[in-house]
Parts: C-alpha cells; structure tokens; sequence
C-alpha cells in the first residue's frame, strides 16, 4: 500500500477546522478555531501523521531494513508509528525510555508489540544518550528521532498551513510545544504570528533547535508560563479545565498537550494579549492519551 492510498483509506484529511464560541473571546471581537487534527485518525491522531509522513515515504522510496525511533512508555509517536508500519508492512522497531520496562508494563506497549513493533528498553542515561547496542548497525534502518522532530518531520508541518489558508485567512496560528517540530514548521510556513505554549521546560532546547536548522522565525513565540510543573504531570485545576472545556464544546482534549495550550490561550485572551479583531487558529494535536 503507497502513501496516498493510506491517506484515502484510513486518514480524514484535510482535517476540519471548527469555530467554537464564548464570550471571553467574542465580546473582543475575536474568531477563535480549532484546527481539528485529533480527527485524523483514531490511532494516528493529530501531528503525529504530519511528522511522520514523509518519513515513511522515504522509507517506501527507498526500502532499508525498517524504520527506528525513539520514546517513552506512553509515546503517543511511537503508538502511531506502530500503527502505520503495521498497516504498510514496514518492519519497525521502538526504543523505549526505561529498562525495567517489558511488553507488557501498560496497554499501549502491549499494543504497539502485537502491532509487530520490535521493543527495545533502555536504561536512561544510555537512552539520554541515544546508545543502542542491541542493534548491530543502525544505518541500515531509517531512523526517525524522538516525536519525529527533524527537518522531514518539520517539511510535513507544511500541510497544516496549506489546509488553513485554502479555508481562511488568520491572525494568529497557536499550538502546544513538545519537541517543537509542529511550531517550527508553523513558523517557517506561515506567514501568521504563531504562538507556542510549552508543554515542558524546554525552551532553550527549542531554541538550540532553531540555531542548529539556521532558522531565524520572527513571527515565532514562545510562551512558557503554562507549563504545570513537570511534563506529562497534570493537577486537579488543569484537569477541571480540561472537563468543563469539553462539556461546553463538545471537544476532548487531554492534559499533557491540547488541554495545557488551551488554557494558556484561555489566559492570554484575559489578558487581552490577542488585538481586537484578531483571527486564532489552535491546532489541536490530538494524542491517544
């Protein structure tokens, strides 16, 4: 099966885009929109395909022994890929963070191996490190870094861009930051203003990656005030946001991503960070967790 085959088949592309409405936002005047890319797939939810896609069209292009790639044991990335190579008979392998880990430590790893995903554990410091001596040699897999961030994984961004200027014309692009590939590739493809919530206290890290890519993004932003303490951490006051945001749209989102840039935008807004006027597009991210 090639790309644009499992694009028709299993994939609702372009992904809608939703107006939702309140008047923290309305009585200034505001549009505010949820890029809708939770519905792309069940499994292959939000950016996760982006990031992927062109990844796996080198590999289909250019066949080596599998694809390779990093995360922990609830990696939403790695969860998705399994799903993909599953589906396209690539061979895969995943290395998890955590060797006191096994196939069957929670229900996504159990999944992601009867998907056919080969699971290797490391230590910490030695996944800190990327060393993994249970594979002979690497090069004869495509390897994909951790969350898909690279300049492949930043290029399948574009598509996100495409999809909202073919519906309409925005002010503002706002995403959650995790490794950072979603808002780099927003920045370098859209001519918006796009605001980043952080997700984790990473923004030096975000920012090394712009320096190592040579990318200067003015309309780039970064805000790290929303972060909640640790990554993939969520308290009581996050998670009622996240309830009450869904009962009033009818629009799950979760704590880790979604939930955390929603309510940064909730405060900016009450701030009256956003011009009056202004037109927000949130890209909602999706994640299976």
């Amino acid at each position: 099966m090639d790309i644009a085959t499992f694009e028709n088949s299993f994939l609702n592309l372009p992904s809608p885009l939703e107006e939702i409405y309140g008047p923290l936002w309305q009585d200034q005047q505001i549009r505010l929109f949820l890029k809708r890319d939770d519905l792309i797939h069940q499994t292959v939810s939000g950016n996760k395909w982006r990031k992927l896609k062109e990844y796996i069209q080198i590999a289909q292009d250019n066949p080596k022994k599998g694809i390779i790639s990093f995360g922990g044991a609830y990696s939403n990335h790695l969860y998705a890929l399994a799903y993909v190579c599953h589906q396209l008979k690539i061979p895969s392998i995943g290395i998890v963070r955590g060797d006191e880990l096994n196939e069957s430590s929670n229900p996504y790893l159990k999944q992601i191996h009867q998907w056919g995903m080969k699971l290797h554990f490391l230590d910490r410091k030695a996944y800190q490190k990327k060393e993994v001596h249970s594979i002979d040699n690497m090069n004869d897999y495509w390897v994909i870094p951790e969350g898909g961030y690279s300049n492949f994984g930043i290029s399948g961004i574009r598509e996100i861009v495409l999809e909202i200027e073919n519906k309409i014309s925005s002010d503002y692009i706002i995403s959650a930051v995790g490794t950072g590939t979603t808002v780099i590739g927003l920045a370098k493809y859209s001519s918006s203003n796009i605001v980043g919530i952080l997700c984790l206290n990473n923004k030096i890290e975000i920012q090394n990656h712009l320096q190592d890519l040579s990318l200067d993004l003015p309309n780039l932003i970064l805000k790290e005030d929303y972060v909640q303490g640790k990554y993939a951490k969520s308290n009581p006051a996050l998670d009622a946001f996240c309830e009450n945001f869904k009962a009033q749209h009818q629009i799950a989102i979760e704590p880790t991503y979604t939930g955390k840039m929603m309510l940064g935008v909730y405060d900016l807004l009450k701030k009256k960070y956003f011009p009056t006027g202004s037109t927000l597009i949130c890209i909602h991210t999706g994640g299976v967790k």
